[in-house]
């Protein structure tokens, strides 16, 4: 059975994604890569826990690119939350290479 011409369809209304809405769901979409480097969060896809800090900083570094081009354009409250996001990444980067090799003093040993 078809539905009359007159009948609402079912589908939401589209909103066009604009440069800065998918910068922001790239920072989030690198964000969560992040944290599934460190062994912080399972990978969804095969809930494991697997551990590539190679990954993690290459997605940590890109979050860092991406905001530097959307600050100019966030609110406030986006750039303090998106400054923290970027903080607390790096933060645990440097806890989980410090676990890895061995303690926070092993990084020290050469300098």
């Amino acid at each position: 059975m078809t539905q009359p011409p007159d009948t609402p369809s079912e589908e939401p209304e589209r909103v066009p994604l604009r440069a800065p809405d998918l910068l922001r769901w790239c920072v989030s979409l690198l964000a969560t890569s992040a944290w599934q480097a460190m062994g912080l969060i399972p990978d969804p896809a095969t809930n494991k826990v697997e551990i590539d800090l190679d990954d993690a900083r290459l997605a940590i570094d890109a979050t860092a690119g991406l905001l530097e081009h959307l600050r100019p354009r966030l609110t406030e409250a986006e750039r303090r939350e998106f400054e923290n996001l970027l903080a607390n990444l790096r933060l645990n980067y440097v806890e989980q290479k410090a676990k890895l090799e061995g303690g926070p003093s092993a990084g020290k040993a050469g300098s």
